[in-house]
C-alpha cells in the first residue's frame, strides 16, 4: 500500500519534471505537480542528462502539493547528494512530501507569496493507520537529518493528514531559508515568478555518473536519525530557553494505575507541547510520547514514540486526564 503525504486526494498524475538553463548558465530542474512512483527515476535521469552535457544542476524549482512519500524521500536525498539549492516561486506551493525536497537544498530560497506546508502521512485513501504513523515518524527523522528545527518537526508529527500547517517567514528563516522579494497584502494573480539562483560555487562536479544508484543513505557520519534521547535533549534546551534558563518539568503518580509520569513542557510558536515518559512501579518505561495541546489547554493530541499511534486526551474539572479517542 502506497504511503502519501498530501493534503488532498486526487487522481495520481506524474509530476512534470523538466530541465532548463538559468541566467547563470547552470542547469535548473523544475518539479511541478504531484509526486508519484517513478518520479525519482525521472529526476535522476534529468540530472544525468544535464551532467552528460557538461552542466551542473544548480537548483531545483518546486511547485508540488506532495504525493508519494518514498519518491519524495528519494528525490530529497538526490538533491542533498548533488548539493543543489531549492526554490519556491511567488505563487508556488510546496507541501507535505515536497517539504522534504525543499529542506534538502544546500541553500533554500522562497519568494513572498509562496506557501510551504507540513503535516503527517496517510495511506493512499487518506486514512491514518499504523503504517502511516510509522511513515510520519520516518518523515520526521529524515527532516531532522536535513536540519529542520524541532519546532517544525513537532508540528509535522502532530498535524493530521487532512490538515496543514503553513510555515511563516520566521519559521522558514529558522531553517536557513532566504526570503526573496517584498511582502504584499494582496497576492498577485498569474503564473509563478521565476526565482534567481542563489550564489553557488563555480566548480561543476559530476553529480551522477552513468550507472550510479541514487544515494539513499546520509552523506555524513554526523547525519544520525532522530532518537528519543535527542528529542528529550532538544525539548529540555527549548524549555530552558523559554523559562529563563530553568526547564519546566513535572512529575506525577497515579497509584490506582501503578504508574508515574515525568514530563518536560515547552512551547512551539505559542502552542503548548510536552514530551512525557510513563513508568511502572518497577521504574520500567511503558510509554514515551510527544503531545501538543489545543489553545484552551484541555485537550491534547499525543503520538506514541514507539508504536507511532496517536490518541486524544481530555482534562476534566479536577484536572485529571482521560483518553477520548484513538487516531
Amino acid at each position: 500500500m502506497a504511503l502519501t503525504a498530501m493534503s488532498f486526494l486526487q487522481p495520481a498524475q506524474s509530476a512534470e519534471i523538466k530541465s532548463g538553463i538559468g541566467k547563470s548558465g547552470q542547469a535548473a530542474i523544475w518539479i511541478i505537480g504531484e509526486l508519484v512512483p517513478g518520479d525519482s527515476d525521472k529526476f535522476s535521469s534529468a540530472v544525468k542528462q544535464a551532467n552528460d552535457a557538461g552542466k551542473y544542476v544548480a537548483n531545483v524549482r518546486l511547485d508540488s502539493p506532495g504525493g508519494n512519500l518514498l519518491e519524495g524521500a528519494k528525490i530529497a536525498d538526490s538533491i542533498r547528494f548533488g548539493k543543489m539549492s531549492t526554490n519556491v516561486g511567488k505563487t508556488a506551493v510546496c507541501a507535505s512530501a515536497c517539504f522534504l525536497l525543499f529542506a534538502a537544498g544546500s541553500s533554500k530560497n522562497v519568494s513572498y507569496g509562496a506557501q510551504i506546508g507540513v503535516h503527517g502521512a496517510s495511506n493512499e485513501n487518506g486514512e491514518q493507520t499504523a503504517a502511516s504513523g510509522a511513515a510520519t515518524v520516518s518523515m520526521a527523522k529524515m527532516a531532522k537529518e536535513l536540519g529542520v528545527p524541532p519546532a517544525i518537526i513537532g508540528r509535522m508529527v502532530v498535524t493530521a493528514p487532512s490538515d496543514m500547517v503553513w510555515l511563516s517567514p520566521q519559521d522558514l528563516q529558522s531553517m536557513g531559508t532566504t526570503i526573496m522579494g517584498k511582502p504584499s497584502q494582496t497576492a498577485a494573480a498569474g503564473a509563478p515568478m521565476p526565482l534567481e539562483p542563489g550564489q553557488l560555487a563555480r566548480q561543476t562536479p559530476q553529480q551522477t555518473r552513468p550507472g550510479d544508484p541514487t544515494n539513499l543513505l546520509p552523506t555524513s557520519k554526523n547525519d544520525a536519525p532522530l532518537t528519543w534521547e535527542t528529542l528529550v535533549n532538544q525539548a529540555i534546551e527549548m524549555s530552558a530557553r523559554q523559562n529563563g534558563g530553568r526547564t519546566n518539568s513535572m512529575r506525577g503518580c497515579q497509584p490506582e494505575l501503578k504508574v508515574c509520569i515525568n514530563a518536560v513542557l515547552f512551547k512551539m510558536d505559542g502552542t503548548d507541547a510536552m514530551i512525557k515518559v510513563t513508568k511502572d512501579i518497577n521504574d520500567k518505561i511503558t510509554r514515551r510520547e510527544f503531545c501538543a495541546f489545543n489553545s484552551s489547554g484541555d485537550i491534547r493530541l499525543c503520538l506514541d514514540w514507539d508504536t507511532s499511534k496517536k490518541h486524544r486526551d481530555m482534562k476534566d474539572a479536577r484536572g485529571d486526564w482521560s483518553q477520548v479517542a484513538d487516531e
